[in-house]
Protein backbone atom coordinates (compact mmCIF):
# COMPACT_ATOMS: atom_id res chain seq x y z
CA UNK A 1 0.00 0.00 0.00
CA UNK A 2 1.23 3.61 -1.36
CA UNK A 3 -1.03 5.77 0.09
CA UNK A 4 -3.11 6.18 3.13
CA UNK A 5 -6.84 4.87 2.30
CA UNK A 6 -8.35 6.72 4.92
CA UNK A 7 -6.12 8.88 6.67
CA UNK A 8 -8.77 9.92 9.74
CA UNK A 9 -8.42 6.13 11.22
CA UNK A 10 -4.37 6.16 11.24
CA UNK A 11 -3.11 5.39 14.84
CA UNK A 12 -0.07 4.71 16.19
CA UNK A 13 -0.85 1.30 16.28
CA UNK A 14 -1.77 1.47 12.57
CA UNK A 15 1.65 2.74 11.70
CA UNK A 16 3.66 0.75 13.38
CA UNK A 17 1.79 -2.29 11.61
CA UNK A 18 1.76 -0.65 8.50
CA UNK A 19 6.10 -0.35 9.57
CA UNK A 20 6.63 -4.03 10.02
CA UNK A 21 4.98 -4.61 6.36
CA UNK A 22 6.68 -5.00 2.77
CA UNK A 23 8.18 -1.48 1.98
CA UNK A 24 6.70 -0.11 4.67
CA UNK A 25 5.49 3.72 4.21
CA UNK A 26 6.81 4.06 0.85
CA UNK A 27 5.93 7.12 -1.00
CA UNK A 28 3.75 8.02 2.15
CA UNK A 29 7.07 9.00 4.01
CA UNK A 30 7.09 12.07 3.21
CA UNK A 31 3.88 12.99 4.93
CA UNK A 32 4.55 10.73 7.93
CA UNK A 33 8.07 10.91 8.98
CA UNK A 34 7.15 14.83 9.78
CA UNK A 35 4.26 14.47 11.60
CA UNK A 36 5.72 10.97 13.82
CA UNK A 37 9.15 13.98 13.72
CA UNK A 38 6.41 16.76 15.73
CA UNK A 39 6.62 19.00 12.44
CA UNK A 40 3.26 18.96 11.37
CA UNK A 41 0.06 16.62 12.00
CA UNK A 42 -0.96 13.79 9.94
CA UNK A 43 -4.06 14.72 8.99
CA UNK A 44 -3.08 18.41 7.81
CA UNK A 45 -2.26 18.56 4.41
CA UNK A 46 1.06 20.60 3.06
CA UNK A 47 1.51 23.79 2.85
CA UNK A 48 3.70 22.87 6.16
CA UNK A 49 2.92 25.51 9.16
CA UNK A 50 6.89 25.33 10.27
CA UNK A 51 8.05 25.00 7.02
CA UNK A 52 6.38 28.38 5.89
CA UNK A 53 7.27 30.30 8.91
CA UNK A 54 10.50 29.16 8.36
CA UNK A 55 10.79 29.77 4.11
CA UNK A 56 9.17 33.40 5.32
CA UNK A 57 12.40 34.47 7.25
CA UNK A 58 15.38 32.96 4.41
CA UNK A 59 17.51 35.88 2.92
CA UNK A 60 18.70 35.99 -0.02
CA UNK A 61 21.86 34.49 0.74
CA UNK A 62 20.45 31.79 2.65
CA UNK A 63 18.65 31.08 -0.35
CA UNK A 64 21.74 30.90 -2.22
CA UNK A 65 22.63 28.34 0.12
CA UNK A 66 20.23 26.42 -0.66
CA UNK A 67 17.63 27.47 1.12
CA UNK A 68 19.19 27.08 4.82
CA UNK A 69 19.96 29.60 6.95
CA UNK A 70 23.66 30.32 8.18
CA UNK A 71 24.51 33.20 7.11
CA UNK A 72 26.04 36.38 9.11
CA UNK A 73 26.11 33.57 12.32
CA UNK A 74 29.14 33.12 14.20
CA UNK A 75 30.65 29.57 13.66
CA UNK A 76 30.33 26.54 15.77
CA UNK A 77 33.35 25.20 17.61
CA UNK A 78 32.23 21.60 15.31
CA UNK A 79 31.92 23.01 12.09
CA UNK A 80 35.66 21.67 11.27
CA UNK A 81 34.43 17.89 11.95
CA UNK A 82 31.39 18.93 10.03
CA UNK A 83 33.28 19.51 7.41
CA UNK A 84 35.47 16.37 7.43
CA UNK A 85 32.32 14.26 7.42
CA UNK A 86 30.05 15.90 4.76
CA UNK A 87 32.87 15.40 2.30
CA UNK A 88 33.47 11.57 2.77
CA UNK A 89 29.04 11.72 2.38
CA UNK A 90 26.39 9.76 0.16
CA UNK A 91 29.06 7.13 -0.61
CA UNK A 92 27.45 3.92 0.92
CA UNK A 93 23.82 5.01 -0.98
CA UNK A 94 24.38 5.23 -4.60
CA UNK A 95 22.92 7.86 -6.34
CA UNK A 96 20.39 7.74 -9.14
CA UNK A 97 21.73 9.05 -12.98
CA UNK A 98 19.80 11.62 -12.50
CA UNK A 99 20.35 12.90 -9.35
CA UNK A 100 22.59 15.84 -8.59
CA UNK A 101 26.17 15.69 -8.28
CA UNK A 102 27.68 14.19 -4.94
CA UNK A 103 29.79 17.14 -5.07
CA UNK A 104 26.53 19.60 -5.14
CA UNK A 105 24.42 17.51 -2.25
CA UNK A 106 28.11 17.53 -0.27
CA UNK A 107 27.77 20.88 -0.54
CA UNK A 108 23.82 21.16 0.46
CA UNK A 109 23.80 18.74 3.36
CA UNK A 110 27.13 20.88 4.45
CA UNK A 111 25.01 24.01 4.79
CA UNK A 112 21.84 21.95 6.04
CA UNK A 113 23.89 20.88 9.13
CA UNK A 114 25.98 24.14 9.49
CA UNK A 115 21.99 25.83 9.48
CA UNK A 116 21.01 23.67 12.53
CA UNK A 117 24.30 24.30 15.36
CA UNK A 118 24.50 27.68 14.43
CA UNK A 119 21.32 28.22 15.73
CA UNK A 120 21.50 25.07 18.31
CA UNK A 121 24.52 26.33 19.32
CA UNK A 122 24.31 24.60 22.81
CA UNK A 123 24.08 20.89 20.58
CA UNK A 124 27.67 19.32 20.18
CA UNK A 125 28.10 17.48 16.84
CA UNK A 126 28.98 13.66 17.16
CA UNK A 127 30.91 11.59 14.12
CA UNK A 128 27.85 9.65 12.57
CA UNK A 129 25.37 12.42 13.22
CA UNK A 130 25.77 13.21 9.06
CA UNK A 131 24.68 9.70 8.25
CA UNK A 132 21.24 10.30 10.35
CA UNK A 133 20.74 14.24 8.24
CA UNK A 134 22.14 12.23 4.80
CA UNK A 135 18.70 9.98 5.48
CA UNK A 136 16.08 12.68 5.54
CA UNK A 137 18.08 14.94 3.10
CA UNK A 138 17.81 11.84 0.79
CA UNK A 139 14.04 11.15 1.71
CA UNK A 140 11.93 14.13 1.93
CA UNK A 141 11.74 17.29 -0.11
CA UNK A 142 14.00 20.46 0.88
CA UNK A 143 11.50 22.67 2.42
CA UNK A 144 11.41 19.67 5.09
CA UNK A 145 15.05 19.47 5.61
CA UNK A 146 15.62 21.69 8.28
CA UNK A 147 12.10 21.49 10.52
CA UNK A 148 12.90 17.39 10.64
CA UNK A 149 16.46 17.53 11.22
CA UNK A 150 15.98 20.11 14.05
CA UNK A 151 13.09 17.87 15.38
CA UNK A 152 15.78 14.55 15.05
CA UNK A 153 18.17 16.52 16.92
CA UNK A 154 16.24 17.75 19.73
CA UNK A 155 13.78 15.01 20.51
CA UNK A 156 15.57 11.47 18.93
CA UNK A 157 18.74 11.95 19.39
CA UNK A 158 19.42 14.43 21.45
CA UNK A 159 21.52 12.52 24.35
CA UNK A 160 24.26 11.69 21.72
CA UNK A 161 24.59 15.36 21.08
CA UNK A 162 26.18 16.57 24.34
CA UNK A 163 29.93 17.35 25.68
CA UNK A 164 30.52 13.93 26.64
CA UNK A 165 29.27 10.31 25.53
CA UNK A 166 27.99 9.54 29.51
CA UNK A 167 24.26 9.05 28.07
CA UNK A 168 25.03 6.99 25.23
CA UNK A 169 26.81 4.61 28.16
CA UNK A 170 23.51 4.44 29.16
CA UNK A 171 22.00 2.99 26.33
CA UNK A 172 24.25 0.25 26.00
CA UNK A 173 23.67 -0.49 29.66
CA UNK A 174 20.35 -0.91 29.01
CA UNK A 175 21.12 -2.82 25.90
CA UNK A 176 23.12 -5.15 28.14
CA UNK A 177 20.31 -5.37 30.86
CA UNK A 178 18.12 -6.11 28.22
CA UNK A 179 19.91 -9.00 27.10
CA UNK A 180 20.39 -10.64 30.09
CA UNK A 181 16.37 -10.20 30.93
CA UNK A 182 15.77 -12.25 26.93
CA UNK A 183 18.56 -14.76 27.61
CA UNK A 184 20.96 -15.07 30.22
CA UNK A 185 23.26 -17.72 29.40
CA UNK A 186 23.99 -15.75 26.19
CA UNK A 187 24.08 -12.80 27.63
CA UNK A 188 27.00 -13.62 30.24
CA UNK A 189 28.80 -14.88 27.21
CA UNK A 190 28.71 -11.68 25.42
CA UNK A 191 29.88 -9.64 28.81
CA UNK A 192 33.05 -12.45 28.82
CA UNK A 193 33.87 -10.83 25.47
CA UNK A 194 33.08 -7.10 26.28
CA UNK A 195 31.60 -5.59 29.75
CA UNK A 196 29.58 -3.64 27.35
CA UNK A 197 28.49 -4.34 24.06
CA UNK A 198 30.15 -1.57 22.72
CA UNK A 199 29.55 -3.02 19.00
CA UNK A 200 26.27 -1.56 18.67
CA UNK A 201 27.59 2.04 19.46
CA UNK A 202 27.27 2.45 16.02
CA UNK A 203 23.77 1.55 15.77
CA UNK A 204 22.51 3.15 18.43
CA UNK A 205 24.24 6.95 17.77
CA UNK A 206 23.34 6.41 14.18
CA UNK A 207 19.82 5.15 14.49
CA UNK A 208 21.59 2.51 11.95
CA UNK A 209 22.21 4.98 9.06
CA UNK A 210 26.09 4.02 9.29
CA UNK A 211 25.28 0.13 9.09
CA UNK A 212 22.96 -0.19 6.82
CA UNK A 213 23.72 -0.64 3.28
CA UNK A 214 20.89 0.76 1.17
CA UNK A 215 18.42 3.76 0.71
CA UNK A 216 15.30 1.74 0.90
CA UNK A 217 16.57 -0.62 3.89
CA UNK A 218 17.44 2.24 6.13
CA UNK A 219 14.15 4.11 5.23
CA UNK A 220 12.40 1.31 6.25
CA UNK A 221 14.25 1.01 9.42
CA UNK A 222 13.59 4.56 10.05
CA UNK A 223 9.76 3.55 9.71
CA UNK A 224 9.99 1.22 12.63
CA UNK A 225 11.89 3.39 14.90
CA UNK A 226 10.11 6.64 14.39
CA UNK A 227 6.68 5.31 15.03
CA UNK A 228 7.91 3.78 18.19
CA UNK A 229 9.51 5.28 21.60
CA UNK A 230 13.47 6.49 20.88
CA UNK A 231 14.33 3.23 23.18
CA UNK A 232 12.99 1.56 20.24
CA UNK A 233 16.90 1.55 18.69
CA UNK A 234 17.83 -0.56 21.80
CA UNK A 235 15.15 -3.05 21.11
CA UNK A 236 16.39 -3.57 17.42
CA UNK A 237 20.34 -3.80 18.21
CA UNK A 238 19.25 -6.24 20.58
CA UNK A 239 17.03 -8.25 18.02
CA UNK A 240 20.00 -8.21 15.72
CA UNK A 241 22.57 -9.21 18.55
CA UNK A 242 20.42 -12.18 19.56
CA UNK A 243 19.89 -13.39 15.93
CA UNK A 244 23.62 -13.66 15.89
CA UNK A 245 23.44 -16.51 18.37
CA UNK A 246 24.12 -19.18 16.97
CA UNK A 247 26.73 -18.11 14.84
CA UNK A 248 28.44 -16.50 18.50
CA UNK A 249 28.45 -19.85 20.47
CA UNK A 250 30.13 -21.42 17.69
CA UNK A 251 32.91 -19.27 17.25
CA UNK A 252 32.80 -19.38 21.44
CA UNK A 253 33.62 -23.19 21.43
CA UNK A 254 36.39 -22.74 18.89
CA UNK A 255 37.68 -19.66 20.62
CA UNK A 256 37.61 -17.13 17.41
CA UNK A 257 37.18 -13.85 19.94
CA UNK A 258 38.50 -12.04 17.36
CA UNK A 259 35.77 -12.88 14.78
CA UNK A 260 33.17 -12.95 17.39
CA UNK A 261 34.00 -8.71 17.59
CA UNK A 262 34.14 -8.99 13.82
CA UNK A 263 30.89 -10.50 13.87
CA UNK A 264 28.90 -8.45 16.24
CA UNK A 265 30.53 -5.27 14.60
CA UNK A 266 28.59 -6.10 11.64
CA UNK A 267 25.33 -6.39 10.46
CA UNK A 268 23.55 -9.51 9.03
CA UNK A 269 22.58 -9.64 5.43
CA UNK A 270 19.07 -7.59 4.97
CA UNK A 271 16.50 -7.84 2.81
CA UNK A 272 13.34 -5.95 2.66
CA UNK A 273 10.30 -8.80 2.96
Amino acid sequence: MDTMANEETTTWELLRERSLQTGGFGEDRVRIWPALLGVQPLSDPPPYSEVECITQDLSNAAIDNGGYSYEDTDPHPDERQIKLDTDRSFVLYSLESSSASRDALQNDLHDLLLSLFRKRRSLHYFQGFHDIVSVLFLTLPRPLHFPCVEKMALHRVRDSMGIGLEPVVGLLRILRNLLRLVDPEYAKLLESISPLPYHALSNLLTLFSHDVPTLPLIQHVWDFLLSREPVAVVWLAAAVIIYRKPSIQLLAVHDEGGMIHSLLGALPELIDG
